[in-house]
C-alpha cells in the first residue's frame, strides 16, 4: 500500500512539471496534453530598401499574455512547442526591426497536428532616415484656375545615394501631430530634395475626404518608413503601429487649406 501511494505522488508531481512547461493555464492536465500541437511559420527580414536579408535569424516570437516564447533561425521559420489547442495573439519582435502580429490564430491541435502559418511574415529594418524638414507648396496657379487646387508635401533630408526612400506623412488640425496621434496619414517615396515635386500631390479635395474643412489649417510631420506595409491594430489599444518608422521625424510643417476646390 505504501509502494502505491509512493508513485501516485511522483505520477502527480511529474504532470504538475509538464504543466508548468508553458505557462497557459488549462483546466485539465491529462486533456490539454492529448490536444497539444507545435505551431510554426516563416518570418522574412528586409532592409530600409527592400532587399531581403540572408540571415533571418534572431526575431523572439512570443504567444501573448503566456511566457511561450522561441526564435526564428537563419532561414526564419520559427517553431512553438506542444501548444495547448486554442486561439492566440502572436508577437514577434528583433532589435532594429520593430514589432510585428499575427493576431486570431486558431490552433486545433488535433491529433497534436501542427499547425503551419500559411502566411510568411515580413519585417522591414527601422528607417534611420533623419528627416530635416516638410516644404509645403501650394499648386500651380494656372493648375489651381483650372479649379484644381491642393499642395505639393516635400519631405527633405540627406540622401548622398540618391535612391528614392519611404517616408510616412501623419496630418492633423493641431501641433500636436505625430504617428500616433494624426487625422490622417499616407506613404510616399522621395529623393530629399526641396525641389522635387512629383508624387506628392494632394488635392484639396482629398484632405476634405480625410474630415478636413476648407479655410482650416493643417498641420504636418514626416517620419522615414520602411517599404513594407507592415501596420497594425494593436489589440489592446486599439491604435494603429508602424513598427518601422524612424526615431527621427521632421519638425511640424503647416498650411491652411484653400477655400476652393
Amino acid at each position: 500500500m505504501k509502494k502505491a501511494i509512493f508513485i501516485a505522488a511522483i505520477l502527480f508531481i511529474s504532470c504538475g512539471k509538464n504543466s508548468d512547461h508553458h505557462a497557459i493555464t488549462v483546466p485539465d492536465v491529462i486533456q490539454a496534453n492529448n490536444t497539444r500541437g507545435n505551431i510554426t511559420g516563416i518570418i522574412f527580414l528586409y532592409d530600409e530598401d527592400g532587399t531581403k536579408l540572408s540571415d533571418n535569424g534572431y526575431v523572439t516570437v512570443s504567444i501573448d499574455n503566456s511566457t511561450v516564447s522561441t526564435t526564428t533561425d537563419a532561414t526564419g521559420k520559427f517553431q512553438l512547442d506542444s501548444i495547448p489547442a486554442g486561439t492566440y495573439d502572436i508577437s514577434y519582435s528583433r532589435e532594429g526591426f520593430g514589432t510585428g502580429k499575427i493576431m486570431g490564430l486558431y490552433h486545433a491541435a488535433t491529433n497534436h497536428a501542427t499547425t503551419v502559418i500559411s502566411k510568411n511574415e515580413s519585417m522591414a529594418m527601422n528607417s534611420s532616415l533623419a528627416i530635416n524638414n516638410v516644404v509645403v507648396q501650394a499648386f500651380d496657379p494656372a493648375l489651381q484656375q483650372l479649379g484644381v487646387s491642393g499642395f505639393h508635401i516635400v519631405p527633405v533630408f540627406d540622401n548622398p545615394g540618391g535612391k528614392e526612400k519611404w517616408v510616412h506623412l501623419f496630418f492633423s488640425d493641431n501641433n500636436n501631430v505625430s504617428a500616433s496621434y494624426y487625422q490622417a496619414e499616407t506613404k510616399i517615396k522621395a529623393s530629399g530634395s526641396a525641389t522635387q515635386m512629383n508624387n506628392f500631390n494632394l488635392t484639396t479635395a482629398w484632405f476634405e475626404s480625410q474630415g478636413f474643412q476648407k479655410g482650416q489649417a493643417i498641420f504636418v510631420k514626416a517620419y522615414g518608413d520602411g517599404f513594407l506595409a507592415d501596420d497594425y491594430t494593436n489589440p489592446l489599444t486599439n491604435q494603429t503601429v508602424f513598427p518601422s518608422l524612424s526615431t527621427k521625424p521632421s519638425p511640424v510643417a503647416t498650411f491652411v487649406l484653400p477655400a476652393t476646390k
